[in-house]
């Protein structure tokens, strides 16, 4: 009977061992799949104009395609350059659909984009530390030429910050333009916590149906920052292509050639002229 219940127990322990052990593991997934992206800022100092300057091509591409809600065809990606003064985020939309009018009180409620950042060191509710949200909205008919935005660094900064959007074939850019501020000094290989988001008026009308994200979990980022991913402040510079000019062989080498022809000409010239003179005698 002691053997039964002995056995009984230890098969029940056993058990609740393995839920723990898959309770674990499930865990130990869900982290992981939740992980921060990790993305690359390059140095340089870009024009606001909507454009993609080259230096920009030394930043890191990154795509924002994680869809939140709507159906899904609005998609873009982001690059982001940095210098002593500010932070720069050039975002390029692929949106088949733009609002036609824009009478939206608040811009994220139209086509527009969102560049988060939280500079405190501690994640925490985005209006209580130094971080920020920035809206910027695209450049539809009648659409406001503001920010908009919340956090305590959008109270501090926003007066010193501006965006340009442009219209383009496949939807839109925005350039942002945002300071540091007082409260922070950006450093080579510093981490900044970010996010980068979208929202799309997929009707045409005014009315946000459509968000997508670069990354996972974010869709409290204009709330709290502790689901934003990692930039890293690299040193990395745009450098210009140098046109190589030809090496002095080549250019000896091509008059060499053109010597030969000349050579080759003058002499069927001369062959031409026997023929002539052996007809002439006979």
């Amino acid at each position: 009977m002691l053997y039964k219940l002995y056995m009984k127990g230890f098969m029940i322990m056993k058990k609740l061992g393995s839920l723990a052990l898959a309770a674990f593991m499930a865990t130990a997934l869900s982290i992981s799949a939740s992980a921060a992206n990790e993305f690359d800022a390059a140095a340089g100092t870009p024009t606001i104009d909507g454009v993609m300057d080259d230096a920009y091509l030394a930043a890191e591409e990154i795509n924002i395609d994680v869809v939140t809600s709507g159906d899904g065809k609005t998609t873009g990606t982001a690059r982001v350059l940095w210098d002593a003064d500010n932070i720069y985020v050039f975002f390029d939309i692929t949106d088949p659909v733009l609002s036609e009018a824009y009478t939206a009180t608040d811009c994220y409620q139209t086509d527009s984009v969102e560049f988060f950042f939280d500079l405190s060191g501690t994640p925490g509710d985005i209006t209580t530390i130094n971080a920020g949200q920035y809206t910027a909205p695209a450049a539809i008919p009648n659409a406001s030429t503001d920010w908009a935005g919340r956090g305590m660094h959008w109270d501090n900064n926003k007066a010193d910050a501006t965006f340009k959007s442009v219209i383009t074939d496949t939807g839109y850019t925005v350039e942002m333009q945002i300071p540091w501020g007082s409260d922070y000094t950006p450093k080579a290989d510093a981490v900044v916590p970010v996010a980068f988001h979208i929202n799309s008026d997929e009707d045409g009308k005014d009315g946000r149906e459509g968000e997508v994200f670069a990354g996972e979990n974010q869709t409290n980022a204009w709330s709290e920052s502790s689901s934003y991913d990692n930039l890293t402040l690299t040193t990395n510079k745009y450098e210009s292509p140098v046109e190589e000019e030809p090496a002095a062989e080549d250019e000896t080498a091509a008059q060499t050639a053109d010597m030969g022809i000349i050579a080759a000409l003058a002499s069927l010239a001369a062959s031409g002229a026997a023929v002539l003179s052996l007809k002439k005698r006979k």
